[in-house]
């Protein structure tokens, strides 16, 4: 999965040449073999436009120098851990790769700053969500979307419970005394806990440090949170866990027992309705807003701009269509729509949608089955 943080970072890189590549890629079989002659395809497209705004062969040739190293052949370790979908971005600082969950359209932009809309359907609020799949033997938060899920690489989650249910002597202690008939012993007494209740303590602390990670980590996470255990550890990770997304119905299972497919299958099951509803809910405050006249909202580009650079978006709707080239004053904070486009011409949309993600507002994608008068932009501000 994209780390929002990650994509405004490039956002914020700015100055030409930046060159955004997108692609559809191959997780397994012979269709890989095509994936790095279509990125060699569009390397070399990337490089008729460089030499297009003015790049030298010898600049080309190092700024495309690692992004190259990739289109070999499908031997090419790179290729074989992909998803369903590739962006690259390639600027003077350096190449990322982002590899997404979601089959992206061939696509090769030049300009002063990086494209990332076409990500949008995995950064949209209404895509994201977590899943917490915990068992004694191991621990995986997963950041998901409809389209598949990743695990979140933390050190704070624990990797398992041997730390907290390692095996010692028991420490409860029992007294015998002899019957009167004979020489057989019978337990009298017991001092302490049993190892079944030292053993069911031991596994609590495990799920409430599981559940304390989980929260810190999920902080600032907006979207539902799905927990996938066995019975009794599913019941302590609810009782310590504090994060208010959490979903009341979890997957009952040993979380080992499932694939990541079919673990993340119940889980969107979970969060179907949910996802869509934090949509609707923002269509309908647009809609009774703008009915009333209120200044809260908008759909100019000229205007969602400045509030999203302001950090006043508090949800934005965008339509697969939405559109807008054009300039950013950063000095006025101003944004001018020009179709015609120059040397400094960039998606005002995409811009849009960065900024307002960098300042914590919610994006959705607009549904295909919207109302027809249901614009293809749409911002709802704070205030």
């Amino acid at each position: 999965m994209i780390d929002i943080d990650r994509i405004v970072a490039l956002s914020d890189r700015t100055g030409f040449p930046r060159v955004s590549i997108f692609m559809p890629t191959h997780r397994m079989g012979a269709e890989t073999r095509q994936d790095p002659i279509r990125f060699g395809n569009l390397l070399r497209r990337a490089a008729d436009l460089l030499r297009e705004r003015g790049l030298t062969p010898a600049d080309i040739d190092r700024m495309l120098a690692d992004a190259r190293a990739h289109e070999a052949h499908e031997a090419n370790p790179f290729w074989q851990h992909q998803d369903r979908g590739l962006a690259v971005y390639v600027g003077p600082d350096g190449t990322d790769y982002v590899s997404v969950p979601l089959v992206l359209d061939e696509h090769v932009d030049v300009g002063d700053r990086f494209l990332v809309r076409p990500l949008l359907p995995v950064l949209a609020r209404d895509g994201v969500f977590h899943v917490l799949a915990a068992s004694q033997d191991t621990v995986t938060l997963y950041r998901a979307s409809r389209y598949g899920m990743t695990p979140v690489e933390d050190e704070r989650l624990p990797a398992s419970a041997a730390y907290f249910t390692e095996r010692t002597e028991p420490t409860n202690a029992v007294g015998f005394h002899s019957n009167s008939g004979g020489g057989t012993s019978i337990q009298f007494h017991g001092l302490g806990e049993s190892p079944q209740d030292e053993m069911r303590e031991q596994v609590d602390n495990f799920a409430r440090a599981v559940a304390k990670a989980t929260d810190e980590i999920l902080a600032d996470a907006h979207g539902p949170l799905v927990l996938a255990a066995d019975d009794r550890l599913l019941g302590m990770l609810r009782q310590h866990l504090h994060h208010r997304h959490t979903v009341p119905d979890g997957i009952r299972e040993h979380p080992t027992a499932l694939k990541v497919e079919a673990l993340h299958d119940k889980a969107y099951a979970l969060v179907r309705d949910r996802l869509d509803a934090a949509r609707r809910a923002a269509m309908e405050r647009f809609e009774a807003r703008h009915a009333g006249g209120d200044r809260t909202v908008a759909t100019r580009i000229e205007e969602i701009v400045p509030a999203a650079v302001e950090g006043r978006i508090e949800a934005l709707v965008v339509g697969a269509k939405a559109s807008a080239e054009g300039v950013y004053a950063e000095g006025e904070n101003r944004a001018i729509v020009s179709p015609a486009g120059t040397a400094h011409t960039m998606d005002l949309v995409d811009f849009a949608v960065v900024r307002a993600l960098s300042s914590g507002g919610a994006v959705y994608a607009r549904p295909a089955d919207a109302a027809d008068d249901f614009p293809s932009l749409a911002a709802v501000y704070r205030y």
